[in-house]
């Protein structure tokens, strides 16, 4: 294809000869050829009748929990047997990504069947999705007049949040799978908590028999243990932390670090697990299982950002919870409860039969505040977050996380429903 620069000689060139030619004056005509003397040199020294150029664009590691260097594998290789003399290759980077090693940019040439590999390093960025690229090879003749263009797609860098190693959350749901888990079914099964004690049946395996109840009574007896399932859970991230700008981005991403750690931790012990984020910015992963499926919730928590929702809250853990779970299935919830009328839609999931778990990062004060009625104004917020969290302790189990404090301390110490709603 033709340069701009190409362009803008060839109309000057066209512009001089219509003008001279409409003035009858050869003394402008003759300046034509000057222009046409460069046309025709590139056409004798420019670029080879055939250029094909392979790229390859690569991102290693292309997702990564941010703790470690990220490089950029570039090959651009020459497939014709001519020399490419005048070979610009450019990366195109988002702005808040600076490079260690290497360059965005690089001017070079390429021997015949020659192979140019570069290398860009810098370190991790935030939690975040990225998009490197498209990588751009473009050949030039000697004059600037011809472009060959060459490009590769752009590709995802995805940081996401690192789950923590946390303890057993206590999840007490009505509704049941028939997989084996860890949550008590109350009924008899295979598990490691004693439920009952029996006489001793031909085929039962010698590990159970009580040998201190069969000394007492003479005969075998057996210990029978509660059986132990697993479920579906569905994580509602609330990502409306509209607070106090200062501590607004650590308050949120606790939120997040809290949501990737229970998927985790759920998916480990065999869960169907789903992921809803509620906010400015929506998504929703349906429920599933397997580490594969860890993979698809932390993805979309790696794009997660604040803002405050267009959809209520309560209208989109009420929809979607009944589209996507079992009646009576698990529903985690991780809020900064600022929005009091998150309750409503919370007491609705409760007297359709869903048990809920409530998780809540608690906000840290201010260092200072810039005026007296902002002071009175974050005093208000707080009391009413502290009605907020007295009026779900009613209704489902909740636990405030305060900052500092390690995800399985706070479950450790859920407090469960002051009384039972009445349905």
């Amino acid at each position: 294809m033709f340069t701009k620069k190409a362009s803008t000689y060839f109309a000057l060139a066209t512009a001089l000869l219509f003008l001279g030619l409409l003035l009858r004056d050869w003394q402008i005509a003759i300046l034509v050829l000057p222009l046409a003397s460069l046309f025709f040199l590139t056409n004798v020294w420019g670029l080879p009748e055939r250029v094909k150029l392979e790229l390859k664009h690569q991102i290693v590691p292309s997702e990564s929990f941010g703790e470690e260097d990220i490089r950029i594998q570039i090959t651009v290789s020459n497939k014709t047997s001519d020399q490419l003399r005048s070979v610009e290759v450019n990366d195109h980077f988002p702005g808040d990504i600076k490079l260690d090693s290497g360059a965005s940019r690089v001017l070079t040439q390429l021997g015949a069947y020659e192979n140019l590999d570069l290398n860009i390093g810098f370190h991790s960025p935030i939690r975040g999705h990225y998009w490197i690229g498209p990588l751009v090879a473009r050949v030039q003749d000697t004059f600037g007049f011809y472009l060959v263009e060459e490009r590769a797609g752009a590709e995802i860098l995805s940081i996401m949040p690192r789950p923590e190693r946390i303890r057993g959350a206590e999840l007490r749901p009505r509704h049941l799978g028939p997989w084996p888990g860890t949550i008590p079914a109350k009924t008899l099964g295979h598990g490691t908590e004693f439920y009952s004690m029996r006489d001793y049946v031909a085929g039962d395996d010698p590990k159970r028999i009580n040998w201190k109840a069969s000394a007492k009574r003479s005969r075998l007896i057996v210990n029978e243990m509660e059986a132990e399932r697993v479920t579906d859970v569905m994580i509602v991230l609330d990502t409306d932390v509209s607070f106090y700008e200062t501590t607004e981005a650590e308050l949120f991403e606790r939120g997040v670090r809290a949501a990737a750690s229970m998927a985790s931790l759920l998916l480990r012990q065999g869960n169907r697990v789903g992921l809803i984020l509620q906010g400015e910015e929506r998504g929703v992963v349906s429920p599933a299982f397997g580490k594969k499926h860890e993979r698809n919730i932390l993805f979309l928590l790696a794009a997660a950002k604040p803002g405050r929702a267009f959809l209520s809250t309560n209208y989109v853990i009420t929809l979607l919870a009944r589209l996507m779970l079992p009646a009576k299935a698990q529903i985690v919830i991780i809020s900064s409860l600022l929005e009091a009328a998150i309750v409503d839609g919370i007491r609705q999931l409760a007297v359709a039969g869903y048990s809920i778990l409530v998780l809540s990062p608690s906000p840290i004060a201010p260092t200072r505040f810039d005026s007296e009625p902002e002071e009175i104004a974050y005093l208000m917020l707080m009391l009413e977050r502290s009605n907020t969290l007295l009026a779900l302790e009613k209704i489902c189990a909740v636990t405030q996380w305060p900052a500092g404090i390690p995800l399985s301390t706070v479950f450790s110490e859920v407090r469960r429903p002051r009384q039972m709603i009445r349905i």
